[in-house]
């Protein structure tokens, strides 16, 4: 008898916790979280730069009073603009196109005397740059180093006039002009990123705007026919800058997986 009642009870017992068991809820196991892809350089980007630049001007006045003298002169100025361009990255390489314009504020005054006491003066400004360019570098995570270089456009001014010693304050010839040129350019950068979409950067660029030739005006010797002025024009760059980059196929998501 207490034989069979203690088996009833243990049978008992065992269907409750089994029918306790049942109503209990059910834990799943936590979600297993996969990180989205490294960051890649791939995407296009737009931004601006904020710099340094530094003018260097020779003019050469193939006059018939001064010999075709030369001389070279340097302007100090910011220079301020925006770019936008493409980037590709394949394994560690990353290649890409970029075109950028910018204003300068480039200008200088200068007024002087030859051996001879004879007086001129010249003006020279630049007043806008821009360059289409190929970048080549070495990406190391969110860093990369690049090598840059393609043509540059940009327009300068420059003025220059000359007076006789034996007609003080009178000139005898001048000339003045504006002209828009095309040149090359080549520098060396780098850009890190801060967050997937975007970088800032610094770079340093020279850039080379050729020769030009103007013809000189003469208010007094007109007689001795037309003479030419020469003047070229180059610029060193120093600036930083912003960039916000557009993924090509869209930024992928983080994955969360459950089961």
């Amino acid at each position: 008898m207490i034989r069979k009642f203690l088996l009833s009870t243990a049978a008992i017992a065992a269907l409750s916790t089994t029918a306790l068991a049942a109503d209990l809820p059910s834990r799943a196991p936590p979600p297993v979280y996969i990180p989205p892809p490294a960051f890649t350089w791939t995407g296009i980007y737009i931004g601006g730069t904020l710099g340094y630049a530094q003018g260097y001007h020779t003019f050469t006045d193939a006059g018939y009073f001064d010999y075709g003298s030369s001389r070279q002169d340097q302007t100090q100025g910011l220079i301020g603009g925006g770019q936008i361009g493409i980037n590709f990255q394949t394994g560690s390489f990353v290649y890409g196109l970029e075109t950028d314009f910018s204003g300068l504020t480039n200008k200088k005054n200068i007024y002087a005397y030859d051996h001879y006491g004879d007086s001129y003066y010249d003006e020279a400004r630049l007043n806008w740059l821009g360059t289409t360019r190929g970048r080549i570098g070495l990406a190391v995570d969110r860093t990369l180093l690049y090598f840059t270089a393609g043509v540059a456009y940009g327009n300068g001014s420059h003025s220059r006039g000359y007076s006789d010693a034996f007609y003080s304050g009178y000139y005898n010839y001048e000339w003045n002009s504006s002209t828009t040129k095309i040149g090359w350019v080549a520098g060396l950068g780098v850009e890190y990123a801060i967050t997937p979409n975007w970088t800032i950067k610094g770079e340093a660029l020279y850039a080379n705007l050729g020769t030009s030739t103007v013809p000189l005006n003469s208010s007094y010797y007109s007689y001795l026919g037309q003479a030419n002025g020469r003047f070229q024009d180059s610029v060193a760059i120093i600036r930083a800058g912003f960039n916000y980059k557009f993924d090509l196929f869209g930024a992928p998501a983080p994955v969360v997986a459950k089961y």
